[in-house]
């Protein structure tokens, strides 16, 4: 490990396909680089309104706290400037050299797609080629660094063209296929349906808008032209392949890394780096391109990635009743690992903070809020599999390992979070396999295990509230011993063995005490007897507070001797507790018991009869020689 960087790669977002491609990205580039370990971090939290996220701060990133990075790289996408400002600032503090990508943050370099140039040339291209004057642009939040930079862009082209700025052509949307589908409708309502192109800084909502346009018959691009700021590989699964700025994610991939690095070497860089994508214009503009004439080939290979996908998905709901159904975290753990090895995964491990391994086994107090520290410092992998340690089951390890297995020069390490209803329970974490999982088909697996996490906490607090309702049923509130509803529950694991001892004793004495003294000396008396019988007895037999002065116990035990015995050692103890107490009475109790065998069974109620005569022989005794 001498000599090998720690590199983190924080991705926010919900461009699944992006993702995995800039993991790639970077990770080739760093190992063309030298020696490096590539820790991937990712939140797939979809934003609300273009800045918050469903959970916030996303509370795998703590753990970034616990280990020491070399550098950091931060992807972020249209919707995640926020987030990305505080884990870039979260960085700086830690003394970690970072550079954000795609989001500037304040007092960090970046590097940014130029969208404002990409922007200028979308439009002067629908102007000059194809002669458009009505020009709709679709942006998806005010403060978003690229639909900023689109919207100047806009603004300029048309004013150096001399064409009107309609105000009502520009609206701000969130990204999703269906809002995409309502653009048009949404455009009919301010009176701007006349457009003769649409310009979207996200390839969603013109996915959205094309699926939308051919419904209703709308041609493109003969009455209508598509044009997106953002393009993938998701563009191609839809004719005509929509226009836009390729993101070039090898190339950023690439840049990202030789600026970091220089950072690393002390090298000062400038504040704001640029790369321009190149822009691909293509058939929903009306033009063709190299991309276009290959765009077959891709296409292809995207309708085998979504059926793996959809395989993946087919795979994984067949454990998620299981999921859902499990009674304990081993049965949970065992789940987890059949459906990610029955989906090709080899390197995963599921780990779950200490703290909430406590809070799920109620083992304490419900004291975990969604204001404790997400995770504390050792972690527990419930479940894993690798060529490195084969499968393991509640493996503890430090946090600042972040994983049960030794990392290696060229790893790639991917952190996903368990998260449910604003609780971080721990991470999964995939090693060396470039998301063997799809990024949006583990959500579904997410969901399932931290759901199951929750229900399992809520079925142990149960189990826990029946148990401690039946140990009070069955135990005596005065002397704290087991009553008669503990003789009729547990009698049969005595008498079904066939050997056992079965013992009547009752206190002498009990009416003068309560006559001379009052009842609370009474009392007293039999917590004295019952904390003498507690001491003598052995773990496995049964004693009990039968009724007022009355004990019973049942017992393995079958030998005459230690019977024999106990009965001197019980008086000869509650004697010694009257004198210490200095007490104004004596006492005693009158024993009589009975050793049962398997050859010559009889029933518990012969035993006790037996038993009980027994004990009133003794008492008549011990009357006969005061």
């Amino acid at each position: 490990m001498d000599g090998t960087r720690k590199i983190a790669l924080l991705i926010s977002g919900s461009n699944f396909e992006r993702q995995k491609n800039i993991i790639g990205a970077v990770h080739r580039a760093l190992t063309s680089m030298g020696s490096y370990i590539l820790y991937v971090f990712t939140n797939y939290g979809v934003f609300y309104d273009g800045m918050s996220y469903s959970h916030g701060e996303a509370g795998i990133y703590s753990l970034l706290e616990h280990e020491k990075f070399d550098g950091c790289i931060i992807e972020g996408n249209v919707g995640s400037g926020e987030l990305t400002c505080l884990l870039a600032e979260k960085m700086r503090q830690l003394g970690t050299p970072v550079i954000t990508v795609n989001i500037e943050a304040e007092g960090v370099p970046f590097l940014s797609m130029n969208s404002y140039t990409a922007c200028c040339q979308m439009v002067d291209h629908l102007v000059d080629v194809h002669h458009c004057t009505k020009i709709n642009l679709v942006l998806t939040h005010p403060e978003d660094a690229i639909s900023k930079q689109a919207l100047q862009a806009y603004c300029d082209v048309l004013a150096k063209r001399g064409l009107p700025l309609e105000e009502k052509r520009v609206i701000y949307r969130n990204v999703s296929i269906q809002n995409g589908r309502n653009l048009y409708r949404d455009y009919e309502e301010v009176g701007a349906d006349d457009a003769e192109a649409f310009i979207c800084v996200h390839d969603v909502m013109d996915i959205g808008l094309c699926l939308e346009l051919q419904e209703r018959g709308i041609r493109i691009p003969e009455d209508i032209k598509l044009c997106s700021l953002n393009y993938s590989t998701n563009s191609i699964a839809f004719r005509p392949s929509i226009t836009g700025a390729d993101r070039m994610d090898d190339e950023v991939g690439r840049r990202a890394c030789v600026l970091l690095l220089d950072m690393m070497d002390g090298k000062e860089i400038e504040r704001e780096n640029y790369y321009t994508g190149g822009i691909h214009f293509g058939e929903s503009c009306g033009c063709t391109s190299a991309e276009v004439q290959d765009s077959g080939e891709k296409y292809q290979q995207l309708i085998l990635a979504k059926v793996e996908a959809g395989n993946q998905v087919s795979s994984m709901m067949k454990f998620n009743n299981a999921l859902e159904e499990v009674d304990s975290l081993d049965q949970l753990g065992e789940n987890i690992r059949e459906m990610l090895l029955g989906i090709g995964c080899s390197g995963f491990y599921c780990c779950l903070s200490r703290d909430d391994l406590k809070f799920i086994l109620n083992q304490e107090k419900d004291t975990k809020t969604a204001d404790s520290k997400p995770y504390d410092d050792v972690m527990v992998a419930l479940t894993g599999q690798s060529e490195r340690t084969g499968k393991i089951n509640n493996v503890a390890f430090s946090v600042e390992q972040l994983l049960p297995a030794g990392v290696r020069f060229g790893d790639t390490v991917i952190f996903l979070p368990i998260h449910y209803q604003d609780r971080d329970y721990g991470y999964m974490v995939f090693l060396n396999d470039f998301f063997p999982v799809e990024l949006y088909n583990y959500r579904i697996c997410h969901e399932s295990i931290g759901s199951s996490l929750e229900n399992l906490h809520r079925q142990l607090v149960l189990r826990s509230s029946i148990k401690e309702l039946d140990e009070l049923h069955m135990q005596d509130q005065l002397t704290g011993l087991k009553n008669r509803f503990a003789l009729a529950r547990f009698r049969e694991n005595y008498t079904k063995k066939g050997d056992f001892t079965l013992v009547v004793m009752d206190m002498d004495g009990l009416k003068g005490i309560n006559d001379n003294f009052g009842h609370l000396a009474g009392n007293h008396a039999l917590n004295m007897i019952a904390n003498v019988l507690k001491s003598v007895s052995e773990p496995e037999d049964l004693v009990i507070r039968y009724g007022g002065d009355e004990f019973v116990m049942l017992s393995y035990n079958t030998e005459e001797k230690h019977w024999n015995d106990l009965k001197i050692q019980i008086n000869k103890k509650l004697e010694q507790k009257v004198r210490r107490q200095k007490l104004p009475y004596t006492l005693s109790v009158s024993f009589g018991y009975v050793i049962c065998r398997k050859e010559a069974p009889v029933t518990l109620e012969e035993c006790m009869e037996r038993a009980d005569q027994l004990m009133y022989e003794d008492k008549r005794m011990k009357r006969a020689s005061r």
